[in-house]
């Protein structure tokens, strides 16, 4: 399929999520789109991973083929820019408004949470377990430009059945990530402009709502049809922006929800504070290493 045809597709999918002018509907089309997440288990069955290694990779993080050098923390760093987006926090926070959730839902809405994140992780390791023949025959990945490189360069040790999965677990989670971060700078753009902003809106009443969901996807679709354009390249630095943009932004949070003034009998227990905390202090690490190593490059093997 030509690239201009498949990426029409995808916008006119997220234009037409936005076109019902309700939550409900969009909710429910990100998340018929999710679970297709899970394509990524079959297709690291076909990989015939060693379940033992497995376990013991996860555990040990080793042995680390070519060490701890600046790739290795490069990556790292897109890795948790991917998961811990600073994005999130504001479309998390602007999705339970739109939703009417109340401080009644609060239990349900933590373990929905947590639910996703269990989930998002197993299909996260699925992904890599499914990848690892290409690293186990030294193909050498740097060099893909895209993410169906990948599913192209799997089918050889995937069979095609694998590969297709792979592809289609690519394709789903490129268009729920393109769904919910539209949506989310449609969100901020309404509340830094002071306009009202809900998918629960009509085009006359949320025109700024809709209008910048729409411009920052069109933008997006335009920078894939770029010719020659290094889309991985600029997917793990925009990661490993949002983790150095992380840090400042959970600190805000940690402030917000210690504030009793405005959380009341809702602000955070210490046990809160210490996980928050926790987790700050080892993005502020993550990020001074990845400075540090940045700017004296003869600390880690290049």
């Amino acid at each position: 399929m030509p690239p201009l045809v498949s990426v029409a597709l995808g916008v006119a999918v997220i234009v037409a999520s936005l076109a019902f002018r309700r939550y409900a509907t969009w909710e429910r089309t990100v998340m018929a789109l999710a679970a297709f997440n899970l394509l990524f288990v079959p297709a690291a069955l076909f990989a015939h991973p060693d379940g033992a290694a497995l376990v013991r990779a996860i555990g040990t993080w080793g042995p680390l083929k070519g060490g701890v050098n600046m790739a290795f923390v490069t990556l790292v760093m897109a890795n948790i820019g991917a998961t811990v987006t600073p994005w999130m926090i504001f479309f998390q926070q602007s999705a339970v408004v739109d939703k009417g959730l109340t401080t009644k839902d609060l239990g349900e809405g933590r373990f929905d949470t947590a639910l996703g994140a269990v989930l998002a992780a197993i299909a996260a390791i699925a992904t890599v377990v499914a990848s690892a023949p290409l690293l186990a025959n030294n193909v050498d990945v740097s060099k893909f430009v895209s993410g169906a490189d990948f599913a192209t360069a799997l089918e050889p040790h995937l069979g095609s059945v694998g590969a297709t999965l792979f592809a289609l677990g690519m394709i789903e989670a490129g268009l729920v990530a393109a769904m919910t971060i539209s949506t989310s700078s449609a969100y901020a753009l309404g509340e830094s402009a002071r306009k009202r902003h809900s998918l629960n809106l009509d085009f006359s009443q949320g025109w700024m709502f809709y209008g910048g969901a729409i411009a920052s996807t069109t933008l997006a679709a335009a920078v894939v049809l770029i010719p020659g354009a290094p889309l991985l390249a600029m997917t793990l630095t925009v990661n490993v922006i949002a983790t150095l943009l992380m840090a400042p932004a959970l600190l805000l949070l940690l402030l917000l929800v210690n504030d009793r003034e405005i959380m009341g009998a809702h602000a955070n227990t210490w046990r809160g504070n210490i996980v928050g905390g926790t987790i700050i202090g080892a993005l502020v690490l993550v990020g001074a290493a990845y400075g540090v190593t940045t700017v004296f490059p003869g600390l880690l093997g290049q």
